[in-house]
């Protein structure tokens, strides 16, 4: 396990040249056709997915109670687990390597150096981009400790952008909901326009323990 050395780092210079583009949408963005954003039907009783794999983040509960706010198109889709740090390293890149060949959508989960569990649901597999891509599926969420869950607001279409060093998720007056560095050791979490959403933790900056992508499929 990585020892945990705290310091504030600048945005990297690719997320600041994604931020100079966000007012021009057509020349940035890969575009997914978009969904409008509409309440997900919440079943009555959490259902345990099928996991290929064993998570090292989010317990049995946990991971129930998101599947409740998963798109509707994926209930009954089965978990596998394709990237964790433990396994894979502390490499954004060899994330990426790990999704290849992976087209469905992607939970990204995380816990802290506080132990504060958080993360995001992308519609399509985390890749490298020149613009943002996605659709209206994707959201924010955070167990706080009780799950909260940021979903698409309808206000842009900032959904997901993957640099060589960086990854975002929402965007809005220059932050992101969410941004991990190239290492996968150290990110940040601000309030963004795109999904309206809150610090998912408990400092806007942080570094990460542990960190896990999962394809439903």
């Amino acid at each position: 396990m990585k020892s945990l050395r705290w310091r504030y780092t600048r945005l990297p210079s690719q997320v600041e040249d994604a931020l100079s583009g966000e007012e021009d949408k057509e020349e940035e963005e890969e575009k997914e056709e978009e969904t409008t954003p509409a309440p997900t039907p919440v079943p009555e009783h959490p259902v345990m997915p099928q996991l290929a794999g064993a998570s090292q983040v989010l317990g049995a509960s946990e991971m129930s109670q998101l599947s409740l706010h998963l798109p509707p198109r994926v209930t009954g889709y089965s978990w596998s687990l394709a990237f964790c740090t433990s396994r894979d390293g502390f490499s954004l890149q060899s994330l990426y390597r790990q999704m290849e060949g992976h087209s469905g959508p992607v939970l990204l989960v995380l816990r802290d150096q506080d132990g504060q569990m958080f993360g995001a649901f992308s519609s399509s597999a985390l890749r490298l981009s020149k613009g943002f891509y996605g659709t209206g599926e994707t959201f924010l969420f955070s167990f706080s400790p009780q799950l909260k869950v940021f979903k698409w607001t309808g206000s842009n279409s900032f959904f997901v952008k993957g640099d060589l060093d960086s990854l975002m998720m929402g965007c809005g007056s220059g932050r992101f909901g969410l941004w991990l560095d190239g290492d996968l050791y150290r990110g940040g979490s601000h309030p963004c326009a795109t999904f309206n959403n809150e610090v998912l933790a408990r400092q806007e900056q942080f570094c990460i323990n542990e960190l896990e992508a999962w394809v439903l499929s």
